[in-house]
């Protein structure tokens, strides 16, 4: 007997066997943009807190305040927001001040930086950076 073509109970069993495979493969494939879109808008993210850094290291220290910036981006609308801490703003914060390092140095200035993207009408915060900014004055 010559027997052509597949019975019913054989295509069933390949279309199971290819479903099983492919509930993996598309949860792979999902992830994996996912991964590479987070890792774009920390590129990113990182690119603007760099760019505001240097900002601050142009700028007089006593001349630094807190700000806002936004930036459109291929990938969307982002924000720089920088927080700006002295000794005083860290007494009134309850905070314990900045020690003197050296004697007759005024104690630098603390300063955070976010980069937040605009999502869906919210801001995602994806990366902060916090330094201190010396003051190469002398204290009066």
């Amino acid at each position: 007997m010559n027997r052509r073509g597949y019975t019913l109970v054989e295509v069933l069993m390949a279309l199971v066997i290819l479903a099983v495979l492919a509930v993996p493969l598309v949860y792979i494939l999902n992830n994996t943009g996912t991964g590479s879109s987070r890792a774009r808008d920390l590129d990113e993210a990182l690119a603007l807190a760099r760019e505001d850094w240097t900002l601050c290291r142009a700028t007089n220290p006593d001349s630094l305040r807190d700000t806002v910036w936004e930036r459109p981006l291929a990938s969307g609308e982002w924000r720089i927001e920088r927080d700006v801490f002295d000794s005083s703003d860290r007494f009134a914060a309850g905070l314990s001040p900045i020690r003197k390092k050296a004697a007759g140095l005024t104690p630098p200035i603390e300063i955070s930086s976010c980069a937040l993207r605009a999502h869906a009408g919210n801001w995602d915060t994806i990366r902060c950076f916090q330094w201190m900014r010396p003051r190469w004055s002398a204290a009066r």
